[in-house]
């Protein structure tokens, strides 16, 4: 949902088919959002993101036939940033308010719709990904503002100490990036770089603590969608050339 060219158009898949779901009450691009499954609050929710090129605090809910509904607003404007869910708290980490990168951890339980402030991101960065891991929350990637300064830095943060712990650096400095965790491993995937896109697929198993290469995207791109159902990884739409591009590709992988 949302995204430049149709910024309040949300999708839904099943069994293999695409269908139009109600539209997202705001036009916006670079939000963030997180599938919650814990019993009570089920559900995809959507946080801030750029409403004509300024950061919004403005969060949703979707209840299916129902629509979207509007939840507690993050306690300040962000986009750019990775949404991760743990139970029935989602964990949104770095990001940017405009042309600031931020660090504060925000913290959103489903349940009370209300929000904490976590201990902040150690590396602050934006167009991240992050993902669930045993427990803790594992920001990837990013860049400084500009697709000149990707990164390839990892940090996990564990939820029982409050704190967050570098990890061992992704094998690919990028930017633009989406991530997703099937068993012990997280998969990312997608990114930018000032002359083109990714089609590298790196993997950090939690098991061995290191990065082996996956296969390669068939379709290079950034600003994409990745979700893990099962055992397969699902890679949905973004950019294939840097800065503003769209295409409706959608990509699978079964990693049995």
């Amino acid at each position: 949902m949302g995204g430049f060219g149709g910024g309040n158009v949300a999708e839904t898949y099943v069994a293999d088919r695409w269908s139009a779901a109600a539209r997202y009450p705001i036009t916006v691009d670079h939000a963030m959002a997180a599938g919650v499954d814990t019993p009570g609050t089920p559900g995809l929710y959507v946080f801030g993101g750029n409403v004509n090129s300024v950061s919004v605090a403005r969060s949703f809910r979707f209840f299916g036939d129902q629509g979207w509904r509007e939840i507690a607003p993050m306690p300040a404007p962000r986009s750019q940033a990775a949404a991760v869910a743990i139970g029935g708290r989602v964990y949104i980490v770095g990001g940017a308010q405009g042309d600031r990168l931020v660090s504060p951890t925000y913290v959103y339980d489903t349940a009370a719709d209300r929000w904490s402030t976590a201990a902040p991101l150690p590396t602050p960065r934006d167009h991240l990904a992050a993902a669930a891991i045993g427990g803790r929350v594992c920001a990837v990637g990013g860049r400084k503002l500009s697709l000149l300064q990707n990164l390839a830095t990892f940090e996990c943060y564990d939820p029982a100490v409050d704190a967050w712990q570098p990890m061992p650096d992704a094998p690919t400095a990028r930017g633009g990036i989406g991530a997703a965790t099937i068993g012990s491993r997280m998969f990312v995937a997608g990114g930018e770089h000032p002359l083109g896109t990714f089609k590298e697929v790196d993997i950090f198993d939690s098991a061995t603590g290191k990065w082996s290469r996956g296969p390669d995207l068939p379709t290079s791109r950034h600003g994409l969608g990745v979700v893990a159902v099962r055992s397969t990884l699902y890679v949905m739409s973004g950019g294939p050339t840097p800065g503003v591009s769209q295409t409706a590709v959608c990509e699978a992988l079964d990693v049995r």
